[in-house]
Formats: structure tokens, sequence, C-alpha cells
């Protein structure tokens, strides 16, 4: 039998990058049909990777933490425990080699229309990462290092494991060669390297490690991960050359904070805001298919199915749950699905049913008090994102009397595309009306 050459998977539609977060066995295991080898971690979460063959596992290319591109080779199998492999793995390196560099050949179409072909991204996939706050923010000032500081903090990238060794050993990882992955340096690169590795004599004396000695660098540079990247990517998507507008509208919510009370006086009831929320913005699309849309680049997609993206934030940024048919669902079914997604979510443990294909995004910062009113960014292909603030205690003229209501605002972002401002409106009229009559949430 032929060696078997293990290239590192695609495990989610939009994965170009992947990091090997931990591996399940050791070379000279055994490895069935079926196990565990390895967790990855991809562009929306760390994913367990079976093994699609059995026998022996001779060889490890891609050490834990070491990051490398989909169809990587990562491992090499051989059906016996002695067998050789070395030619079949040198003729597999040497094909991925090539294929690394064959240049990209150069149309005769001139700058203006690639500028303008790269502007317009094609339709994507609803997937993770997309319904945030952006804030605007001051870009940040440049602070001089100090005399004699070795910085090569935009050169280098290190695995954290890396970086807290080679501060150990006083290494200076600019002077590090990346041999286990080629990009990254990771542990295995600096084990074995001696104290002091890429220093001058001063250097060592003054302490002065550069790019791991955190007492004397300016600032921190933290490595982009798989999410992040593909964070940046779908920001760009979303705001590049698409048509959007917004709409707000200030709902009522002391009615629903009363029925959410006795609710939840009952046993083994636990029904939130959020819940309510998904519940009336689920039979709101019922009512009003088109808002159920994607835009298709040559068409629109008005799904059948109500399944709701619920963003939620997590170490890494934010990934997109999906709450499927929430239109058929009660207040706790919601509930229960929305507690286990999250809780998935932060876990890094999400399959990719569970985040990828949502019909609607719903961007909760209401457990944030200071959050008055906010707008969302597209979660493309989606035709309309709902931003959720916080509520706050407003006074209001009622029946000739001043009284104290709770007030919670609600701004849509609509790709025009695919939705006109009177087709939203109608939608916010509607789920005003859901959120402001309550009772119709619970029958």
């Amino acid at each position: 039998m032929s060696a078997i050459i293990i290239q590192l998977p695609s495990l989610s539609p939009t994965m170009e990058l992947g990091t090997i977060a931990e591996w399940k066995v050791k070379e000279g295991d055994f490895i069935e049909e079926g196990q565990i080898i390895a967790s990855i971690a991809t562009d929306k979460s760390t994913v367990d990777y079976e093994s699609l063959d059995e026998g022996y596992l001779r060889k490890i290319l891609l050490s834990e933490g070491g990051e490398a591109p989909v169809g990587k080779v990562i491992a090499v199998f051989t059906e016996e425990e002695g067998e050789e492999f070395e030619a079949e793995l040198e003729e597999a390196l040497a094909k991925e080699a090539a294929v690394a560099e064959v240049p990209v050949e150069e149309d005769e179409s001139s700058d203006d229309d690639a500028a303008k072909a790269k502007a317009a991204p094609g339709p994507a996939a609803a997937s993770a990462v997309v319904a945030a706050f952006v804030p605007a923010v001051d870009p940040p000032k440049t602070v001089a290092p100090p005399i004699g500081f070795v910085d090569s903090s935009k050169t280098v990238k290190a695995s954290p494991a890396a970086k807290k060794l080679a501060d150990k050993k006083k290494i200076n990882l600019a002077a590090v060669e990346p041999k286990t992955t080629g990009s990254r340096i990771v542990l295995e690169d600096v084990e074995s390297l001696p104290n002091g590795y890429g220093m001058n004599e001063a250097e060592k004396g003054s302490g002065l490690v550069g790019y791991v000695n955190r007492a004397t660098q300016p600032a921190t540079d933290v490595n982009l991960t798989q999410m992040r990247k593909a964070i940046t990517d779908r920001m760009i998507q979303a705001s590049a050359g698409v048509p959007v507008f917004y709409l707000s509208t200030a709902v009522e919510m002391d009615k629903m904070l009363d029925i959410r009370q006795q609710l939840n006086s009952m046993e083994n009831t636990r029904i939130s805001i959020n819940d309510f929320i998904v519940k009336a913005v689920a039979l709101s699309l019922r009512e009003h298919p088109e808002m159920n849309a994607a835009y298709q680049g040559d068409y629109i997609r008005q799904f059948n199915d109500v399944d709701i993206s619920v963003a939620v934030s997590i170490p890494d940024g934010l990934i997109t749950p999906i709450v499927r048919s929430a239109d058929t669902k009660g207040l706790a079914a919601i509930g229960k699905d929305v507690r286990q997604l999250v809780g998935k979510a932060r876990a890094g443990s999400l399959s990719l049913d569970e985040y990828q294909g949502g019909s609607f995004t719903i961007s909760n910062l209401g457990m944030f008090g200071a959050v008055e009113t906010f707008t969302a960014i597209l979660n493309p292909p989606q035709a309309a994102i709902l931003a959720v603030a916080g509520t706050s205690k407003q006074l209001k003229m009622v029946d000739g009397e001043v009284k104290e209501v709770s007030i919670c605002k609600l701004t849509i972002t609509c790709d025009h595309r695919v939705v006109d401002g009177a087709l939203a409106a109608e939608f916010m009229n509607t789920l005003k009306n859901y959120l402001e009559t309550p009772v119709k949430l619970v029958l």
C-alpha cells in the first residue's frame, strides 16, 4: 500500500488558513478510521478533525500552533508500522511547492477594471462574525521605542508558546527562522536554540529582547486569528459597494418586562428580553417574507424558513449561531436554543450547520446599559440586520399625566437592492406592535 498523505482540510466554506490547536495522537500511533486526530482552529471555530483513513501515523509535519493554508501536507500515514514513506512524502511536498510557485497570469484589462472588480465582490454564504457595532476611533499614535530597542514586531509572527519561551531564554525572535511551518515561529523552532540567541552583547547586557520583552517594548502586537481575519474580509465585503439605508424606532418595553417577570416567577422558566425579540422578529418576518431574503447577484432568494442568526461575542471576535425555524418555536424553546448555541460558540464547538445559512441577523447590545442606539453592519448576503440597544427610562405624557416608561431603540440596516424603504417601515411597525403587545408572543 502506498503512503497516505494527510493534507489540511477545509472545515468551513470560507476557510483559507488553519492552525493546529492540538494533536490528539502522536507519531507511531495506530489510527482508526473516524478517530479524532487533531483539533484545528479555523476562521469560525475550533473543529475536531476525524481521520478518513486508518494506519500508522509516521510523521507530523505541522506542529501544534503551526498555521498553514488549506491543502498543506500536515502528516503521513502508512499501512504497516515500518513501511517506507519518504519518497512519496518528498514527491507530495514537491508538488505542493510547485503549485505554490505557479505565477498568476495577468489579463489585458486596465488597472481601473481590476480595481472595480476587486471592489465588487460576488455573493457569499451568510455566515458568521458580521453583526458588529463599529465605533469611530482615532488611529493610534506612534510611540518612539527606547534607544537600542530591537523592534521586530512588524516582521515576526510567532505562537504564544514560542513567545513565552523566547522571553524566558532571552531569544530575539527577529533572528529565528520559522523552519517548522515556513511562515510562523512555533515552539519547536525555539526549543533547540541557546539562551540569548540573536542578541548582541550590548542587548544581552541591557536586557532588551525586542519583540518578546514586555517590560521595554512600547506596545503589544497581537497576531490576527483566523476569525479576526475573516471578520476583516467580511466587513470589507459588507461595506464595499452595498447600498444600505437605516430605519429606527423606539419601543415601549414595560408590558414585555411585566410579562417576562411573571413567566420567570414560574418554576424552571428562564426567559430573556432577547428571547422576546427573536420571537417578535421571526413572526414579523413571517408576515413580511420579502424581508426574509438574500441578495444573490442576479436574483433575490426568499427563504421559506425563518432562521434567525444571533450575534454572539466570543474572545476572538463575533459569530452568529442560528435559531432554526424561530417562528414556529415558543419563548422557552428559543431561550433554550440560544443558551445552548452561546455556550457552544464560546467553547468553539459549533458545527457548520449551527452558524451557516441564517436568513436574518439580530445584534443585541442591550446588556451594555450605556448603549442608547447603534447601527449594525450587514451580514451578507442577508437583506437586513436589526440592532437592539439598551433599555432606558424616559418621561412620557399619558392621558394628561407624566409617566416614566422603559424605552428600547431598534435600528434596522437594509440592503436597498433587496428591500425598499416602505417595506422596511412596514416590517418595523409590525415588530414594534409585537413587542408592545407581548401577549401575542406567548399565545
